[in-house]
């Protein structure tokens, strides 16, 4: 029998990743890593488990794999998120026992996982990027060459995700940049403020490689998004393929600078004021909305377990499929509660529904995931109502559009 693949969370990525290896023949477990995992749910999950609070408690992941380090011995190991890649990479060496590695060694992960070591090695290979101001402390908020709005992104977004529940804050002046400071200390965490590159959603492309094991590019794919939840400052909610061939080189030259092999997902954002793309992050796992790469026919979960688990050359290329990669849940959420522009129209919205289109978590032939992340949040809404916080359940994460203080614009 032919080896299978543990899938390391349960959240959207994590349906998608079980979908792309499943209909494949290939056998899956999935671990579940937090309360609101559906993927456990999934046809196409042929077994499950749950490992809560990993970014707390690695062990209990470590604990599972080897206790089915027998039955699983050969497996490859698919993350889907940053507190699985790391723990996968730190104990990397212990697991190889069980199961061949499928992600770099800690020195390298940490290269992606944390934002001053991408931009530092992003540096030296001539990449673009925002103007950074410092670190997130008091010294750097009594700078007087700081031009507001700037925005405080975390050095481990994973952590700062769990704390925040949002992936950095925005900050329109020096009042609020030290709020915010005494905030990130508050919570143990480190920052660092850098200027906001205006721009509304669709400015962002991400190029997504697989570096095969002699660091090759194998497959390629790109996109930019077109919606995020939360607009301007959130994930992924609405993406579709792109032809931006000048993101290329700076990518691959910035994955060999840090040694990287497997699947990396590199994110720019083009900035209006002068045409460079400027480097965001860079995510080493099965990103949020890699169903869409399946679609055109570079299929991430796939190739890591074939070069790993049956130890094939690997390679892919797209097919030009040319549709819309939604996440429906989040995208009808926050199109339903967030402040719209006058160039927003639900007619407009809809018609994106209505042509080709995959998306991360609805399936026709598997709805349960679906039905059950809807379930979730009507659950939620139903307390919040009780309790008195209504529609909380989304704008807890909405942050103020930002804005230029030289023109009082919203600088989308």
């Amino acid at each position: 029998m032919a080896p299978g693949a543990v899938v390391i969370g349960g959240y959207a990525n994590g349906v998608s990743a079980l979908r792309s290896l499943a209909r494949e023949g290939i056998r899956t477990a999935v671990v579940l890593t937090r309360p609101h995992d559906v993927a456990h749910l999934s046809r196409y999950a042929h077994e499950s488990h749950r490992v809560l609070d990993l970014h707390r408690r690695p062990d209990g992941l470590l604990d599972l794999l080897e206790e089915h380090g027998k039955r699983w011995r050969g497996w490859a190991i698919i993350p889907t998120n940053d507190d699985a890649l790391v723990t996968l990479a730190e104990h990397r060496e212990r697991l190889s026992r069980w199961y061949p590695p499928t992600v770099p060694d800690a020195d390298v992960v940490r290269k992606v996982t944390v934002k001053t070591n991408t931009y530092r090695a992003a540096q030296e290979v001539g990449v673009d990027l925002p103007r950074c101001y410092g670190p997130a402390s008091r010294s750097t908020a009594a700078r007087t060459d700081i031009s507001y709005p700037v925005v405080v992104k975390p050095r481990e977004s994973n952590r700062f995700w769990e704390r925040f529940d949002r992936k950095l804050f925005v900050v329109q002046s020096p009042l609020e940049l030290i709020a915010a400071i005494n905030e990130i200390e508050g919570a143990g965490l480190l920052a660092d403020v850098y200027d906001l590159i205006p721009g509304p959603d669709s400015q962002f492309y991400n190029y997504t490689v697989y570096l095969d094991r002699s660091g090759d590019p194998a497959a390629e794919f790109t996109f930019r998004k077109l919606r995020k939840a939360p607009s301007f400052y959130g994930v992924a909610r609405a993406a579709e393929p792109a032809d931006v061939p000048e993101l290329r080189e700076p990518s691959l030259a910035l994955l060999r600078k840090i040694g990287w092999r497997g699947i990396a997902s590199v994110e720019y954002k083009l900035d209006p004021r002068d045409g460079r793309y400027r480097l965001m992050e860079i995510n080493g796992r099965c990103y949020l909305s890699h169903a869409l790469a399946t679609r055109c026919g570079v299929n991430y979960p796939l190739l890591s377990w074939r070069e790993h688990a049956m130890r094939q050359r690997v390679q892919a290329s797209s097919n030009g499929w040319g549709g819309l990669w939604t996440h429906a849940h989040a995208d009808l959420l926050y199109s339903v509660v967030e402040d719209r522009d006058e160039s927003w129209s639900w007619p407009g919205f809809a018609r994106g529904y209505l042509g080709p289109r995959i998306d991360a978590v609805w399936s026709a032939a598997d709805p349960l995931p679906f039905l059950a992340q809807w379930l979730g949040t009507a659950r939620k809404a139903h307390r919040e109502v009780r309790e008195g916080r209504t529609r909380e359940t989304v704008t807890h994460r909405l942050q103020p559009m930002p804005v230029a203080h030289s023109t009082g614009r919203k600088v989308l």
